[in-house]
């Protein structure tokens, strides 16, 4: 064999060796580049909903975040473990709180498995978006708590956390500014924010007459176009002051009454002013803010045609409530409503024929109404709804629809508790301990459990009978199926 052969057989052999070392880098590299992102996302996206906005903002963070790193994950709080907390190494939070500082009831699971026990979570940084509102006294307590805790365990904030009151977009802009800092890339905001529907008032009608309690009407508003939402959907209003309002405020401060001028305020809060120091009346309208949403249950199917409310008026300092006042009061015939239909899966149905209890009181007989209403266009059947208020006389809401769906076989069993017609007050957690027997049959056939109305109260007793009967695993189970919903206030 010659020189020259023993060259190029040496050569080869070289060529062939980095060949193969190239192919098991890049192969190398390939196996990483699958298993890392799934075991470690650049960021986790953890929310924490009871009505559907932070599920909302964690998944328009993460959409915002991908843009940089497509590896973002995002789980609700319900799903996540305790290898989830050690095992990565940023997580941002979007939580809500509710009510008098509770947490939503998805975030229920995660506090009594992470919150008893103390854990090493030095190499992890978070941020935490809280979501409340300040009319409560425990403003944000569940965002507040949750970091607490992530501090206690030796975690690291990546920056302050936001609390965020009724969705305040001044304050929404404190989390986006934090992203941007961090990742140096601009967020935007939620862009259906600003996509407003034109809905024209077209009914009104008072269900209570002669009730003890506030008036609660019946409130039915007509769209231009054709609109999609499920049972268990909620629609937001914007809040407007009433012309009368606008031109007493208008004389008030010595100004002539034009169209332009009430266009102008009439979604600005004239209950809280700036101050007005030396200005001139224009400069000082600009600094007024905007008065806020309210949130109704959509009582109707979008087969009716038209968005129906129940709605009770509430009464403050300095008059009939923003949106209560509004709706049953300050709307004209025919006049629009600016309004949004937000999505509420929490709160949705299960297309399938299990057993459904529906429980609520006052105006979350709205949520109640739409679930009826679906189950029946379904033709599901095995329906039982307990209900309460105050006097069956005055307070007996949508009965003629109620007693339509018995003798049609759609309710198999209702419950009344009109806690004013006896002596001793008689609430629907005292409906639910009275009919035992049947929740815990129709629980062991399935049965799914839903609950409309007053947080305070009614939401509570509820959850502590359901706690008696059923047992404190098993009412953890259908939170866990998730065949035990709430959609309370």
């Amino acid at each position: 064999m010659t020189q020259a052969v023993l060259i190029v057989i040496a050569i080869l052999a070289i060529l062939l060796s980095l060949h193969l070392f190239v192919i098991v880098w890049l192969y190398w590299q390939q196996r990483n580049s699958k298993s890392s992102p799934q075991s470690h996302p650049a960021y986790l996206v953890v929310y924490a909903s009871q009505s559907g906005h932070a599920e909302i903002w964690a998944r328009h963070t993460a959409e915002q975040l991908r843009l940089v790193d497509d590896q973002i994950v995002v789980r609700n709080i319900q799903d996540l473990s305790i290898n989830d907390l050690t095992e990565q190494q940023r997580i941002l939070w979007v939580v809500s709180t509710y009510g008098e500082g509770d947490a939503p009831d998805s975030a229920q699971s995660f506090i009594n498995k992470a919150f008893t026990q103390g854990l090493d979570l030095s190499h992890l940084s978070f941020a935490i978006l809280a979501l409340g509102d300040r009319r409560y006294a425990n403003f944000c307590q569940f965002g507040q708590r949750l970091e607490q805790w992530l501090v206690q365990q030796q975690a690291h904030a990546l920056f302050d956390t936001v609390l965020v009151d009724q969705l305040n977009s001044r304050d929404l802009e404190q989390w986006l500014s934090g992203l941007e800092q961090l990742t140096s890339m601009q967020f935007s905001d939620l862009p259906s924010s600003q996509q407003m529907l034109q809905l024209k008032f077209a009914h009104r009608q008072c269900l209570n007459k002669g009730s003890l309690g506030e008036p609660i009407y019946k409130v039915q508003l007509i769209g231009d176009e054709d609109l999609v939402w499920s049972s268990g959907d909620i629609l937001e209003i914007q809040c407007e002051n009433n012309l009368d309002d606008i031109e007493a405020f208008l004389q008030s401060q010595q100004q002539q009454v034009t169209s332009a001028l009430a266009t102008q305020l009439s979604t600005l809060n004239l209950r809280k002013l700036p101050s007005k120091a030396e200005q001139s009346f224009e400069q000082w309208m600009a600094q007024f803010g905007y008065l806020p949403k309210r949130e109704y249950s959509i009582a109707s199917l979008a087969e009716n045609g038209f968005i129906e409310l129940v709605v009770r008026q509430q009464h403050t300092e300095t008059g009939l409530g923003l949106g209560s006042g509004w709706l049953t009061q300050g709307l004209q015939q025919d006049q629009i409503l600016q309004a949004h239909i937000r999505h509420n899966p929490s709160f949705h149905l299960t297309h399938d024929a299990r057993p459904l209890i529906l429980i609520g009181n006052g105006t979350g007989i709205a949520g109640l109404l739409a679930h009826l209403r679906q189950r029946e266009h379904w033709g599901y059947k095995q329906n039982w709804l307990i209900f309460g208020e105050r006097q069956q006389q005055f307070d007996h809401l949508y009965q003629t629809e109620i007693h339509y769906w018995q003798q049609h076989g759609f309710l198999d069993q209702v419950d009344y508790a009109f806690s004013r017609d006896q002596v001793e007050k008689v609430y629907v957690q005292d409906c639910l301990r009275g009919q035992s027997t049947r929740l815990l049959t129709w629980v062991a056939q399935g049965a799914a459990i839903y609950i409309c109305g007053s947080l305070n109260g009614m939401a509570g007793g509820v959850d502590q009978a359901l706690k008696e009967i059923l047992g404190l695993d098993l009412v953890e189970q259908l939170k866990q199926e998730q065949r035990y919903q709430r959609d309370v206030y």
